[in-house]
């Protein structure tokens, strides 16, 4: 083509001629944020300062603090002050009245006002568990049991523990059930497991063995009753097949001086107390003296297999497998 042109005088080839370039749009910035003067900025720390402080009121439960920090906090600062300024006064509100409430009322009324608060997120979970514990500190010291249960739903292990060791009087096996459970949540499993077989040994049959956080010890029962078939009620057996099946420690002396429940019907009485002699005899056989002497380990197998022939059986067939 630049040939056939250059045959034409006057003609300039196609590749000579520049293209006219275009111009690039002029686009307007926005004009971008003004910095923050000293003043300015300082402000801004003072308000960010005082979120936190209100945040961390809420949490502790410190309501009317909290309304007086959020006062002086606009929506410009955080749109979330004033749905948080309105939730804070409504439960404050709440809070008030039932403070006027009798006590044992206004221990529910805690309870059914931070249960709910407990499952959100921060700061209203750490207000519901701040309610929770309020409600344990209302209780009296006859309730001391259900004390410490709430301390532990409200997180508060350490403080749960101290409630259940002052508790007046022996422990009954709800309070040793209990104790297991704080040393469990503290991963302590052996002293959580010392508490375990106490309260076995003392009333198994008490109602808290079946919510204990040891999954282990809680499924004894079903041990007892399909793996070692025990005669009569199964759970009367959880002590000695658990210290048998090594889930439990062995005690170090005899548990025959315990105290049966007071209002332990007479057939399961029985039950508990064969089941401790079936103990003893086990805490006599470990003895060093016994093992020296075949009469005396004879004597403990005779008083196991008195207790329990089938367990009996079971201990044996253990033994053998452990060796």
């Amino acid at each position: 083509m630049a040939s056939q042109l250059a045959l034409f005088p006057g003609m300039v080839p196609i590749e000579a001629v520049e293209a006219p370039v275009a111009p690039e749009p002029h686009v307007e910035a926005e004009p971008g944020p003004a910095p923050l003067s000293t003043p300015q900025m300082g402000l801004f720390d003072a308000q960010v300062r005082r979120l936190r402080a209100a945040i961390h009121a809420v949490e502790i439960a410190d309501l009317p603090s909290a309304i007086w920090l959020l006062q002086e906090l606009t929506p410009e600062f955080d749109p979330v002050v004033p749905s948080m300024r309105q939730r804070v006064a409504e439960l404050h509100a709440e809070l008030e009245r039932v403070h006027t409430l009798p006590l044992p009322v206004q221990v529910a009324a805690h309870l059914e006002l931070g249960r709910p608060l407990a499952a959100e997120g921060d700061p209203w979970s750490s207000l519901g568990r701040a309610l929770i514990a309020r409600a344990a500190a209302d209780l009296g010291p006859a309730e001391g049991v259900l004390a410490a249960r709430l301390l532990m739903e409200a997180g508060e292990l350490e403080r749960a523990r101290s409630v259940l060791l002052v508790i007046p009087g022996p422990r009954n096996a709800g309070a040793l059930f209990a104790l297991g459970d704080v040393e469990f949540a503290l991963d302590d499993r052996s002293a959580a497991r010392r508490h375990y077989r106490d309260a076995l040994l003392r009333d198994p049959f008490d109602a808290a063995f079946d919510g204990v956080a040891d999954e282990d010890v809680r499924g004894l029962p079903y041990v007892a009753e399909f793996e070692v078939e025990v005669d009569g009620a199964p759970r009367a057996w959880c002590a000695p097949v658990g210290i048998v099946a090594g889930i439990l420690p062995r005690p170090r002396g005899l548990c025959e001086q315990l105290p049966m429940p007071a209002d332990a019907p007479a057939d399961r009485s029985v039950l508990l107390a064969r089941a401790r002699q079936f103990v003893d005899a086990l805490v006599c056989a470990a003895s060093p003296d016994v093992q020296k002497s075949r009469d005396g380990l004879l004597d403990t197998r005779r008083s196991m297999k008195r207790a329990s022939a089938p367990l009996f059986t079971w201990y044996l067939a253990r033994q053998i497998l452990t060796r």
